[in-house]
């Protein structure tokens, strides 16, 4: 339990007590009254009058007690009053370190995987971090839900053991993700003697985080030698690894197409996502030789899944695409790990649409005569979508999240319907995804696009969960 809950129930356990007290004391007078004062009419209008009294005075403590909870009802943290309060009132100012704990891609998270999973995420987030803390000896720890996606510590110990210990303990979240979600967390901390004033010091902790993720924006600018010593060491140490996202076919209502979800662990640089991956590679310009180690892992990876009836979609670059010699070799590498081209299918998603088209064309034509299909991902987004769909053979369309999350506005709702009316009249598939509760499933399934993928599916999953599902 935390510490915040367990004040929670200390002040509910006082406005019962301040409830029950005069209740027992009313009963007193009565007891008193009648064993020592007559019996009159106006000593009973008196006493009756104590009653609507005491009834007005618990219906207060009662509202006034929901009224002001100490906790957040979703992380059963403090609230910000609260927290604010106490960082008001320490006394060991000098030896106290305020933390500030920032979790960057819950607006992703919240976009990708709903709300719900969103408030789950938060939740176990901070019995992950009360875990860690009482198992370096750490009690009765204050944190309080500042903002949305933030949190406020209050640990009295030197701020230089601290920060190392919270690089384990994000490192430790990053790598390892709550509840199969990739969480990503910053943190900024500073003395509580730094400022008598909490919002200059709550003001500069944001400062620090800021200037954090400037820097961490850096992080894409890599050398070209660094970039290669990343990916050599994420080879060698296979520190890339897969996850797996079941998509369902609405007309078979079985798992047709596996999503495959790229991550790379760099001791550098912690683990990165498929988009920082991609940033880093699109800013070096060696998306052809990252795409071949990526292959060529990931078919080693999935021989197990040859027997279970599935394709596999995972995103290429479309540099990787339009460069001969990533063709020539993804096919010698196919024919040597024994596995069918027509399984996979090779997803897209470019922000400007290329300039030859003619040849692009061309180039796709000559991956699906090998067996390969193509899907143009994020369609209707920021992208060129529209323009390939126009001039480039495509066999799948993935709708942006967009349409998912708007699709209680009518307007969306009749544009996705249409798309995917017009769509299949091109005999093209389509899909939708980040499909997470089931009345949203039941809209998707009206609208009748060929697949469907999101949680109220399956979240994403390792290759061993993979292997013992029944496709």
């Amino acid at each position: 339990m935390l510490y915040s809950e367990i004040k929670e129930r200390e002040n509910r356990f006082i406005t019962a007590l301040k409830i029950a007290f005069p209740l027992l004391l009313l009963i007193s007078v009565f007891f008193y009254t009648f064993q020592l004062f007559s019996h009159t009419s106006i000593n009973y209008i008196l006493l009756i009058l104590l009653i609507p009294i005491y009834v007005y005075y618990t219906v207060y403590l009662i509202y006034h007690g929901f009224q002001t909870s100490l906790i957040d009802p979703i992380t059963k943290t403090f609230t910000r009053a609260e927290i604010i309060s106490k960082i008001v009132k320490i006394k060991k100012r000098e030896t106290t370190t305020i933390i500030f704990l920032h979790i960057n891609n819950l607006n992703d998270i919240n976009e990708r995987y709903g709300i719900n999973n969103g408030d789950l995420v938060l939740y176990h987030f901070i019995q992950k971090l009360q875990f860690f803390l009482r198992e370096h000896r750490f009690k009765k720890i204050a944190i309080g839900r500042y903002s949305n996606d933030g949190f406020i510590l209050l640990l009295n110990h030197p701020s230089r053991e601290l920060r190392h210990l919270l690089t384990i303990f994000t490192k430790s979240v990053q790598n390892i993700g709550i509840l199969n979600i990739e969480v990503k967390v910053a943190f900024s901390l500073l003395s509580a003697a730094y400022d008598s004033d909490v919002n200059n010091i709550i003001e500069r902790l944001l400062m620090l985080l800021e200037e954090q993720k400037k820097s961490e924006e850096i992080t894409p600018n890599i050398k070209l030698d660094q970039f290669q010593m990343i990916i050599e060491e994420a080879i060698n140490h296979r520190q890339l690894f897969f996850k797996y996202q079941p998509s369902l076919a609405q007309k078979s209502n079985q798992i047709n197409i596996l999503e495959i979800l790229t991550r790379m662990e760099s001791k550098l640089y912690g683990t990165l996502s498929k988009q920082q991956i991609q940033r880093i590679i699109n800013h070096t310009g060696h998306e052809r030789e990252f795409d071949e180690k990526v292959f060529e892992l990931l078919l080693e990876e999935i021989k197990p899944l040859m027997e279970k009836e599935v394709l596999f979609c995972i995103e290429v670059s479309p540099v990787t695409l339009r460069n001969l010699s990533f063709k020539r070799y993804l096919v010698t590498l196919f024919e040597k790990n024994g596995i069918d081209p027509h399984r996979f299918i090779l997803e897209i998603i470019e922000q400007k649409s290329y300039e030859n088209m003619h040849r692009f064309r061309e180039i796709i034509e000559s991956y699906q005569e090998v067996g390969f299909k193509i899907a143009l991902g994020n369609f209707g987004g920021n992208n060129c979508g529209f323009e390939y769909l126009k001039y480039l053979p495509i066999d799948l369309v993935k709708f942006d999240i967009e349409f998912t999350k708007k699709i209680d506005d009518p307007k969306y709702q009749q544009l996705l319907s249409h798309y995917v009316e017009l769509i299949q009249t091109l005999h093209i598939q389509s899909m939708v995804k980040f499909v997470d509760k089931e009345a949203l499933f039941e809209k998707m399934k009206e609208i009748k696009p060929d697949f469907i993928q999101g949680f109220c599916i399956s979240k994403p999953k390792s290759i061993e969960q993979i292997i013992g599902d029944n496709l």
